[in-house]
Formats: structure tokens, C-alpha cells, sequence
């Protein structure tokens, strides 16, 4: 009865941790499941053209902005086929009022309601969940990255402009408020739970982190300097996620790699690609996002190879007193 009890015990207490703590030495498969897309570049319901920005919603369903096809996509788990939940239909919908270019990044808040960087078209957009048409929210925006915090604000990172600013699209009346400068040609962004920014900064290969209350960032990932692929080094990165320890995910896009610093820490690890850019399953190519699900599996958007990659997270390494 005894050995019943701990048996219990310990499975509640390693599901609980690995839904909340990915330990320092836990790793990620070398190779990767196709979750999305996979089939060649095209518009069908199974592919992709040069997917961007990545996101997973609390039950791990995952949205794709599908760049080159206009529209965002969407995949239940374990499934092969997608559904269109906004932009372009494959039937070229002309009733459309709005109409995406290039959509650069996603978030998806508890109501399914989606907000979209429309960067070809210098905006930010909300799609209602089961709506055929989108409305536009902010217009003559050069936005990149988009991101919400646990008080439901959105985030806006301006490419140009180099800032980050803060909306409450709920409100008439609230005009974006930055709150992130000097990022210099800022890319795709993140909020911790403590809303903190984090940014992506694309020509400068280092990561920013802004914390709340103080418009000013530092480096925390990366320095300016000569383009390399040293395990301190970046070259071109694209997207970042960080995890409730504070580690930090990176997609080093032109080193075809997923890099993790943990917390304070000067140099990282090679957790994902890393092989040269390449189709196979242990390559990425050109790798713009990142995301981690519930279980700490972590999901690439593989550009070129119009997927979305899922790495899956090996605990064994981890302790468990």
C-alpha cells in the first residue's frame, strides 16, 4: 500500500513538473516530427509558403502565419491537413474587406481571437474566431512582432522605429503607449510573466530584454559583432520564446539553428538544426520562431522548408527530489 502511495505521489509530481519546469540539462530530440505543413511550398490545406511567426494556444492547437500564402493557418494536434482561420481563402474570397500581405507574426487570446501583424501592409489586424473577414486596428504601422501579456494588453514591435508599444485594443481611447525603445531594427518579440520584453534584434544579432516600467533595454543574448556561430554568437535571428525559469529560446535563423540560454547565462547551447541548412529531419533552413507547448516540446517554423518542426524534450537528465 506504502509503494502504491509513493507511485502516485511521484507520477502527480512529475506530471506537475513537466507541465510547468524544464530543468538546466534537460535536451530535445535530434530529429524532428513534421507538425504542419511539409509537402512542398503550395496553398492546399497541407502546405505552407514561408511561414513566419508561430503560436500555441493553451490547449497546444497551433496557428501558423503562413507569409507567402497571405493567410494564417491553423493545426489541431496530430493531424495532417490545416484549416484557414483568416486571410486569403484558397477560393479568393472577394467579399474580403480586409486582406492580408505577408502576415509576419501572430497571437491568439483566450476568445480565439487572433491579432495579426499585416506587415505587407503596414497594419495590425483582429480576426474574430469563425470570421470570414478581419478589421483593421492600426494603420501606418511598420509591425513586425505582436505579443499579449497576462492583462490582456497587445504588443507591437515597429521594425523602422525601432520601439515597442503597448495597446488595449478593448479601449477606443487608448492610444499605443511605448513602452521599449532603442531596439534598433527590431523583430519578433516576447512578455514573460512578469511582462518584461523581450526583443529580437535582427541586423544587431543580440536579444533585448525590457523590463516593465523602464523603456530602456539591455542585452542579455548575443553581442554586436562580426557574424559567427560561436555558442555566445548569433547571426540573424528571428524569434525568441522564454520558458517560466528564464531560459531563453532563440531561432538563429542564418546559423539554421534553436539556440537556449539559461538564465544569466554568457554562452548557449545548440538544443536543435545546427547541421547546415537542409531538409532532413535533424536540419532546419532559415528557422524564423519558436515555441514551447505545454509539455516543454518545442515547435519551429522551418522557413524554407515550408513545415513546422516539433523537437520533443527529454527529461531523464532532470533530477527529481
Amino acid at each position: 500500500m506504502r509503494r502504491q502511495i509513493i507511485a502516485v505521489y511521484f507520477l502527480i509530481y512529475s506530471v506537475s513538473l513537466s507541465n510547468s519546469e524544464i530543468c538546466s540539462t534537460a535536451t530535445w530530440s535530434k530529429d524532428a516530427i513534421t507538425v504542419a505543413g511539409g509537402h512542398g511550398y503550395g496553398n492546399k490545406l497541407e502546405q505552407l509558403d514561408e511561414p513566419s511567426g508561430l503560436y500555441l494556444d493553451e490547449n497546444d492547437t497551433i496557428y501558423v502565419a503562413d507569409r507567402d500564402n497571405n493567410r494564417i493557418m491553423m493545426w489541431q494536434q496530430n493531424t495532417t491537413i490545416g484549416q484557414w482561420v483568416a486571410g486569403l481563402k484558397n477560393n479568393g474570397n472577394d467579399t474580403q474587406q480586409v486582406r492580408l500581405y505577408m502576415p509576419e507574426d501572430i497571437v491568439v487570446d483566450k476568445n480565439g481571437t487572433i491579432y495579426i501583424t499585416d506587415a505587407g501592409n503596414y497594419r495590425v489586424v483582429r480576426w474574430n474566431s469563425g470570421e470570414d473577414d478581419g478589421e483593421v486596428l492600426v494603420d501606418h504601422i511598420q509591425a513586425v512582432g505582436v505579443a499579449q501579456d497576462n492583462q490582456g494588453f497587445i504588443y507591437i514591435s515597429e521594425y523602422a522605429n525601432g520601439q515597442v508599444t503597448k495597446w488595449n485594443f478593448n479601449n477606443e481611447e487608448f492610444d499605443g503607449e511605448i513602452v521599449a525603445k532603442n531596439l534598433g531594427h527590431t523583430n519578433l518579440i516576447f512578455i514573460d510573466q512578469d511582462r518584461s520584453i523581450y526583443s529580437v534584434g535582427l541586423l544587431a544579432n543580440r536579444i533585448l530584454k525590457t523590463v516593465e516600467g523602464n523603456d530602456e533595454p539591455i542585452v542579455i543574448v548575443g553581442q554586436y559583432s562580426p557574424l559567427d556561430n560561436r555558442l555566445d554568437q548569433l547571426n540573424r535571428p528571428s524569434g525568441v520564446h522564454v520558458d517560466k525559469q528564464g531560459s531563453i529560446y532563440v531561432a538563429d535563423k542564418e546559423n539554421h539553428r534553436i539556440m537556449r540560454w539559461l538564465k544569466d547565462a554568457t554562452n548557449g547551447t545548440l538544443i536543435a538544426g545546427g547541421n547546415g541548412g537542409g531538409s532532413a529531419s535533424d536540419q532546419l533552413h532559415y528557422p524564423s520562431d519558436v515555441f514551447l507547448d505545454r509539455e516543454g516540446n518545442l515547435y519551429v517554423t522551418d522557413t524554407w522548408n515550408d513545415r513546422v518542426q516539433k523537437f520533443l524534450i527529454d527529461r531523464s537528465s532532470c533530477q527529481t527530489n
